[in-house]
């Protein structure tokens, strides 16, 4: 991990901060084909549905047990990138010095955090610098609060609405991933990026 420190705070400033699914990982595609093997059950809700319980017309506890049960799976391990995610990350990490660190609400199951690990270091190589685990669905608040004070003004790359925010109200740079879930008036002026190429104009100015 970089350290923090006056002599080095030109690489210290080339991170960014990430979520993982949703942003760096195609995490709903392979929840459903889980659901379907697993379960029998079929995404029949609005494409534009964040709430997996109104896509699968599931009750929320038990749509809560059936995400826990996949993000401690060995699916983890196999997450096919997000959009043009890899050229991207690649470009920021090769062209620019830019690294990342992973925050997500995955698991605390140490089996599958490894898991996740083990996926974006063979998608994404040496570009990933930390990952930090949170339980499953787990609020980003507190720990955003602390990596906002390592890394201050970070650009801060998410998919959900809630966490973009929450990493502005304490300095951070928020740049949310539109999805088809996506709801425009409840953006709160952050900007919504339509794929990496779009991030990496952004930030990059190319």
């Amino acid at each position: 991990m970089i350290k923090k420190g006056k002599e080095n705070m030109m690489i210290y400033g080339k991170t960014i901060l990430t979520d993982a699914d949703g942003v760096l990982l195609n995490w709903r595609d392979a929840f459903d084909a889980h659901m379907m093997r697993q379960h029998g059950l079929f995404a029949k809700g609005d494409v534009r549905e964040y709430d997996q319980s109104k896509r699968f017309g599931i009750d929320k506890d038990k749509m809560k047990e059936y995400i826990r049960e996949f993000n401690a799976s060995a699916n983890i391990g196999f997450l096919a990138p997000l959009y043009d995610s890899v050229k991207y990350v690649e470009k920021f990490y090769k062209e620019h010095g830019y690294t990342f660190v992973v925050i997500t609400s995955l698991s605390l199951n140490t089996y599958a955090q490894r898991l996740r690990t083990q996926n974006l270091k063979n998608i994404f190589g040496n570009a990933i610098d930390e990952v930090v685990y949170l339980d499953t669905g787990a609020d980003k608040d507190e720990i955003l609060e602390k990596y906002s004070k390592i890394f201050p003004e970070a650009y801060w790359i998410e998919d959900k609405i809630q966490n973009a925010i929450a990493g502005q109200k304490v300095g951070l740079e928020p740049l949310l991933v539109k999805h088809p879930h996506t709801k425009l008036e409840d953006t709160f002026n952050v900007p919504v990026m339509p794929n990496w190429k779009s991030i990496y104009e952004r930030i990059i100015g190319d």
